[in-house]
Parts: C-alpha cells; sequence; structure tokens
C-alpha cells in the first residue's frame, strides 16, 4: 500500500482531475480517490515523474499518454447486463416507451446498435432485455441489432456466441432460462437471440453508420477519443437516431455541452439520453 506522505507530496490532483475531463471527458467522480491515485501512481512510477503537476504537463506534452492511463483507470472488460442500474433504466423506461411508440403507430420494426460491442454480451443483453419485455406484445416485434467493433478477432468470439460459464451468473434467471444452454464449462445463447444480432467491423469516423435507430449504447467507448472526437461521434449517432430515440453512453463519459444540444437527459447519472 502507498504511503499516505507520498500521496501528500504529488501535490494537488483536482487540476489533473479537471484535465483529464476537459480532455477526454472522462468522470473521475466515479471512482474512489484512493482508487484514482493507485492508478495514477502507477503510470506515474512508469514514467519516473513525481508530482501530479509534472504528469499534468506530460499528458498536454504527449497525449498518446492519455490511452495509457485510461487502460490503468478503466476497468476494460465487457459483460452480461453491465451497471445493473444502466439495465433498470433501459428496461424500465427505455424499452417499454419504444414499444409503445411503435404499438401508437402500428410499427412492428425495431432497430438498434452497440457501438463498440467487442465480444458481444452487449449487444445480446440488448435482446434478451427487449424479447423479455412487458408491453404491447415485444414477440410481435422485428428486431434487429447491428454490432460493430473495430477488432475483428472480438468479432468473432461474439458470433460464437459461446461465453465461460463463469459469466453465467450476471444474466438474470429468468432470461436465463430463457435464452441460454450450458454444460459445466461453457454457456451459449440461443438462436432465438442470435439471429436478431449481425456482426460487422466498423470505423465511426469513416464507415456509414446504420440509421434508422431506435437505441445506441455505445458505452466506454468515447473516453479514448478527444473531445473534439466526441462531438463528432456524437453527430453521427444524432443523425443515426429516429426522432425520439435513445443513446446510452458509459457512465464516466461525459456529454459535450455543445455535442448534447440535440439530446435531453432521460438519467444524467447513468448517461441515458434522448434525441429531441
Amino acid at each position: 500500500m502507498e504511503d499516505t506522505e507520498d500521496v501528500a507530496a504529488r501535490g494537488q490532483l483536482t487540476p489533473l482531475i479537471l484535465q483529464i475531463e476537459r480532455d477526454r471527458g472522462v468522470d473521475l467522480s466515479q471512482y474512489r480517490g484512493s482508487y484514482v491515485q493507485r492508478r495514477l501512481g502507477t503510470r506515474m512510477r512508469a514514467l519516473s515523474l513525481t508530482t501530479y503537476r509534472e504528469y499534468c504537463a506530460y499528458l498536454t506534452a504527449k497525449p498518446t499518454e492519455y490511452a495509457r492511463l485510461l487502460d490503468a483507470l478503466t476497468v476494460n472488460v465487457t459483460d452480461f447486463f453491465r451497471d445493473p442500474p444502466v439495465w433498470d433504466i433501459i428496461r424500465g423506461e427505455v424499452i417499454p416507451s419504444i414499444l409503445a411508440g411503435k404499438a401508437a403507430l402500428g410499427h412492428h420494426a425495431v432497430r438498434a446498435w452497440s457501438a463498440g460491442c467487442a465480444t458481444g454480451e452487449e449487444p445480446y443483453s440488448m435482446v434478451m432485455a427487449f424479447l423479455s419485455a412487458k408491453g404491447p406484445r415485444p414477440e410481435r416485434m422485428l428486431l434487429s441489432v447491428t454490432a460493430t467493433d473495430l477488432d475483428p478477432i472480438a468479432l468473432k468470439t461474439a458470433e460464437r456466441a459461446e461465453y465461460d460459464i463463469a459469466k453465467i451468473d450476471h444474466i438474470p434467471r429468468t432470461d436465463r432460462a430463457r435464452f441460454v444452454t450450458s454444460d459445466e464449462r461453457h454457456f451459449r445463447i440461443t438462436p432465438e437471440v442470435t439471429e436478431r444480432v449481425r456482426f460487422r467491423t466498423l470505423d465511426l469516423f469513416a464507415d456509414e453508420p446504420p440509421m434508422a435507430l431506435d437505441l445506441i449504447l455505445c458505452r466506454n467507448v468515447f473516453i479514448y477519443f478527444t473531445r473534439e472526437q466526441q462531438e463528432r461521434v456524437t453527430g453521427v449517432f444524432h443523425r443515426a437516431l429516429a426522432r425520439g430515440g435513445y443513446l446510452v453512453l458509459g457512465r464516466t463519459e461525459k456529454m459535450a455541452t455543445s455535442a448534447g444540444k440535440g439530446f435531453q437527459a432521460v438519467s444524467g447519472r447513468e448517461r441515458v439520453y434522448r434525441k429531441l
């Protein structure tokens, strides 16, 4: 454990936290202070820096360090129904609103996008949440989810839809009973779910996105972009969403004020927004 005097000797942490938020939009208040200090200390020791002021200057001079810092700060894992409070809102507010809107118009097609889907847990969670929703006959939905990532190896894993049995506990029991088959070591997502997901590689800055969407999940991707890049991608999402569509970001990711003018917050804390 680090000596508290050593931490104190590094100086004032607030300017560094504000710089990271300004440059990358990462809200470090979502983490415990001691955790942030430990992770920062790891990067600073690797660079032979002794104060937060020195690290501020280093980040300014060498912005590529942000990638290493964010890898150190964030838990780079994906999982089924990651961050339950976010999924409580998606299940309890977002999906019922989408389905009610479709029913009122006599429409059945529902389109969603998981941007930065990694190994597939998130898009499969989306489909399970929609199919298990209570409301205007969700079984009649023509549901399609586009799941994209830059990593072709991760996408191959996602397409297999087979996961280590240790991950199964993250899937609620009712969904598990309906959408999962398992043995002692692995479990598979059933075709009822997988047939509704289409995986493909996509560059958020260069490729044409899916359009006329009801829901976009892009979680823990923005932290790797500059604020200018975040604004560009937010514009892409705004254009891709149908009127009244929903956007969900990662819990540590703050939407830039200028980029967020076309959205209203459904839950600012959980980073759930709706297109105006």
